[in-house]
């Protein structure tokens, strides 16, 4: 079976006994947001770096038209707010009631500065995101419609709480059809007609609109990597 796209693998979690993870704790804030809220705002200050704890958050750009692209969704575990440069080069929406920890900048940059093991540890978290932009360009660029929502439906599904991936059978999706569609390149309608097609061949069921059951999840996985 192949492995799940980089972009759809959580960020591995630090350990609780890590003393990276004790000095993340101290100089860090918990903080809940409603669905809808904005956390990050383009263009503004970098001011804090965060990590999901609970819930749901999306990842968002705005096209010099008005259209709106999905660069990630963001769920427990991740990490989100790095920037290059003195400002946000994207922003980020809650999609469902969510709880993460805030850290300021320039406390999470002494850390990384005065602490090797964090240094090295973030190292990896920032490369992560860059094989994930190289397979995500893949995925948009070479991948049918079929084969991106497969891709989706299955990373998400090894994505949830305490999942082992390639052995999840269902997923709960907190974003709804419009927001799938501008992460995948795809239009509203067309990731309907394609739900609604592996719906018809018995390969998933769609109990809800959000709730995604794997009825044949070797197919879906053949339909992800492009051998059907």
């Amino acid at each position: 079976m192949a492995a799940r796209p980089a972009y759809l693998r959580p960020v591995p979690a630090i350990s609780a006994r890590d003393h990276v993870a004790t000095e993340l704790e101290r100089i860090g804030t918990v903080v809940t947001a409603v669905r809808g809220m904005t956390v990050i705002e383009e263009d503004c200050a970098a001011e804090y770096v965060f990590k999901v704890v609970a819930g749901a958050l999306r990842a968002v750009r705005l096209l010099p038209d008005g259209r709106r692209y999905v660069t990630k969704f963001l769920l427990p575990g991740d990490y989100f707010g790095f920037s290059e440069g003195e400002s946000y080069g994207q922003s980020v929406e809650v999609v469902g009631d969510a709880t993460f920890i805030r850290y300021s900048r320039s406390s999470f940059d002494a850390l990384l500065a005065r602490d090797p093991a964090a240094g090295r540890r973030f190292f990896g978290v920032v490369c992560g995101e860059l094989c994930a932009a190289q397979e995500r360009l893949l995925l948009l660029g070479r991948k049918s419609a079929l084969e991106r929502l497969a891709t989706f439906l299955l990373g998400m599904a090894d994505r949830s709480i305490a999942a082992t991936p390639g052995e999840n059978n269902e997923v709960h999706l907190p974003m709804n059809r419009s927001d799938i569609a501008d992460y995948l390149g795809l239009t509203v309608e067309t990731v309907s007609r394609l739900l609604t097609q592996l719906r018809h061949h018995r390969i998933i069921d769609l109990p809800t609109s959000n709730h995604v059951v794997f009825l044949k999840r070797e197919e879906l996985e053949t339909i992800s990597c492009g051998e059907r």
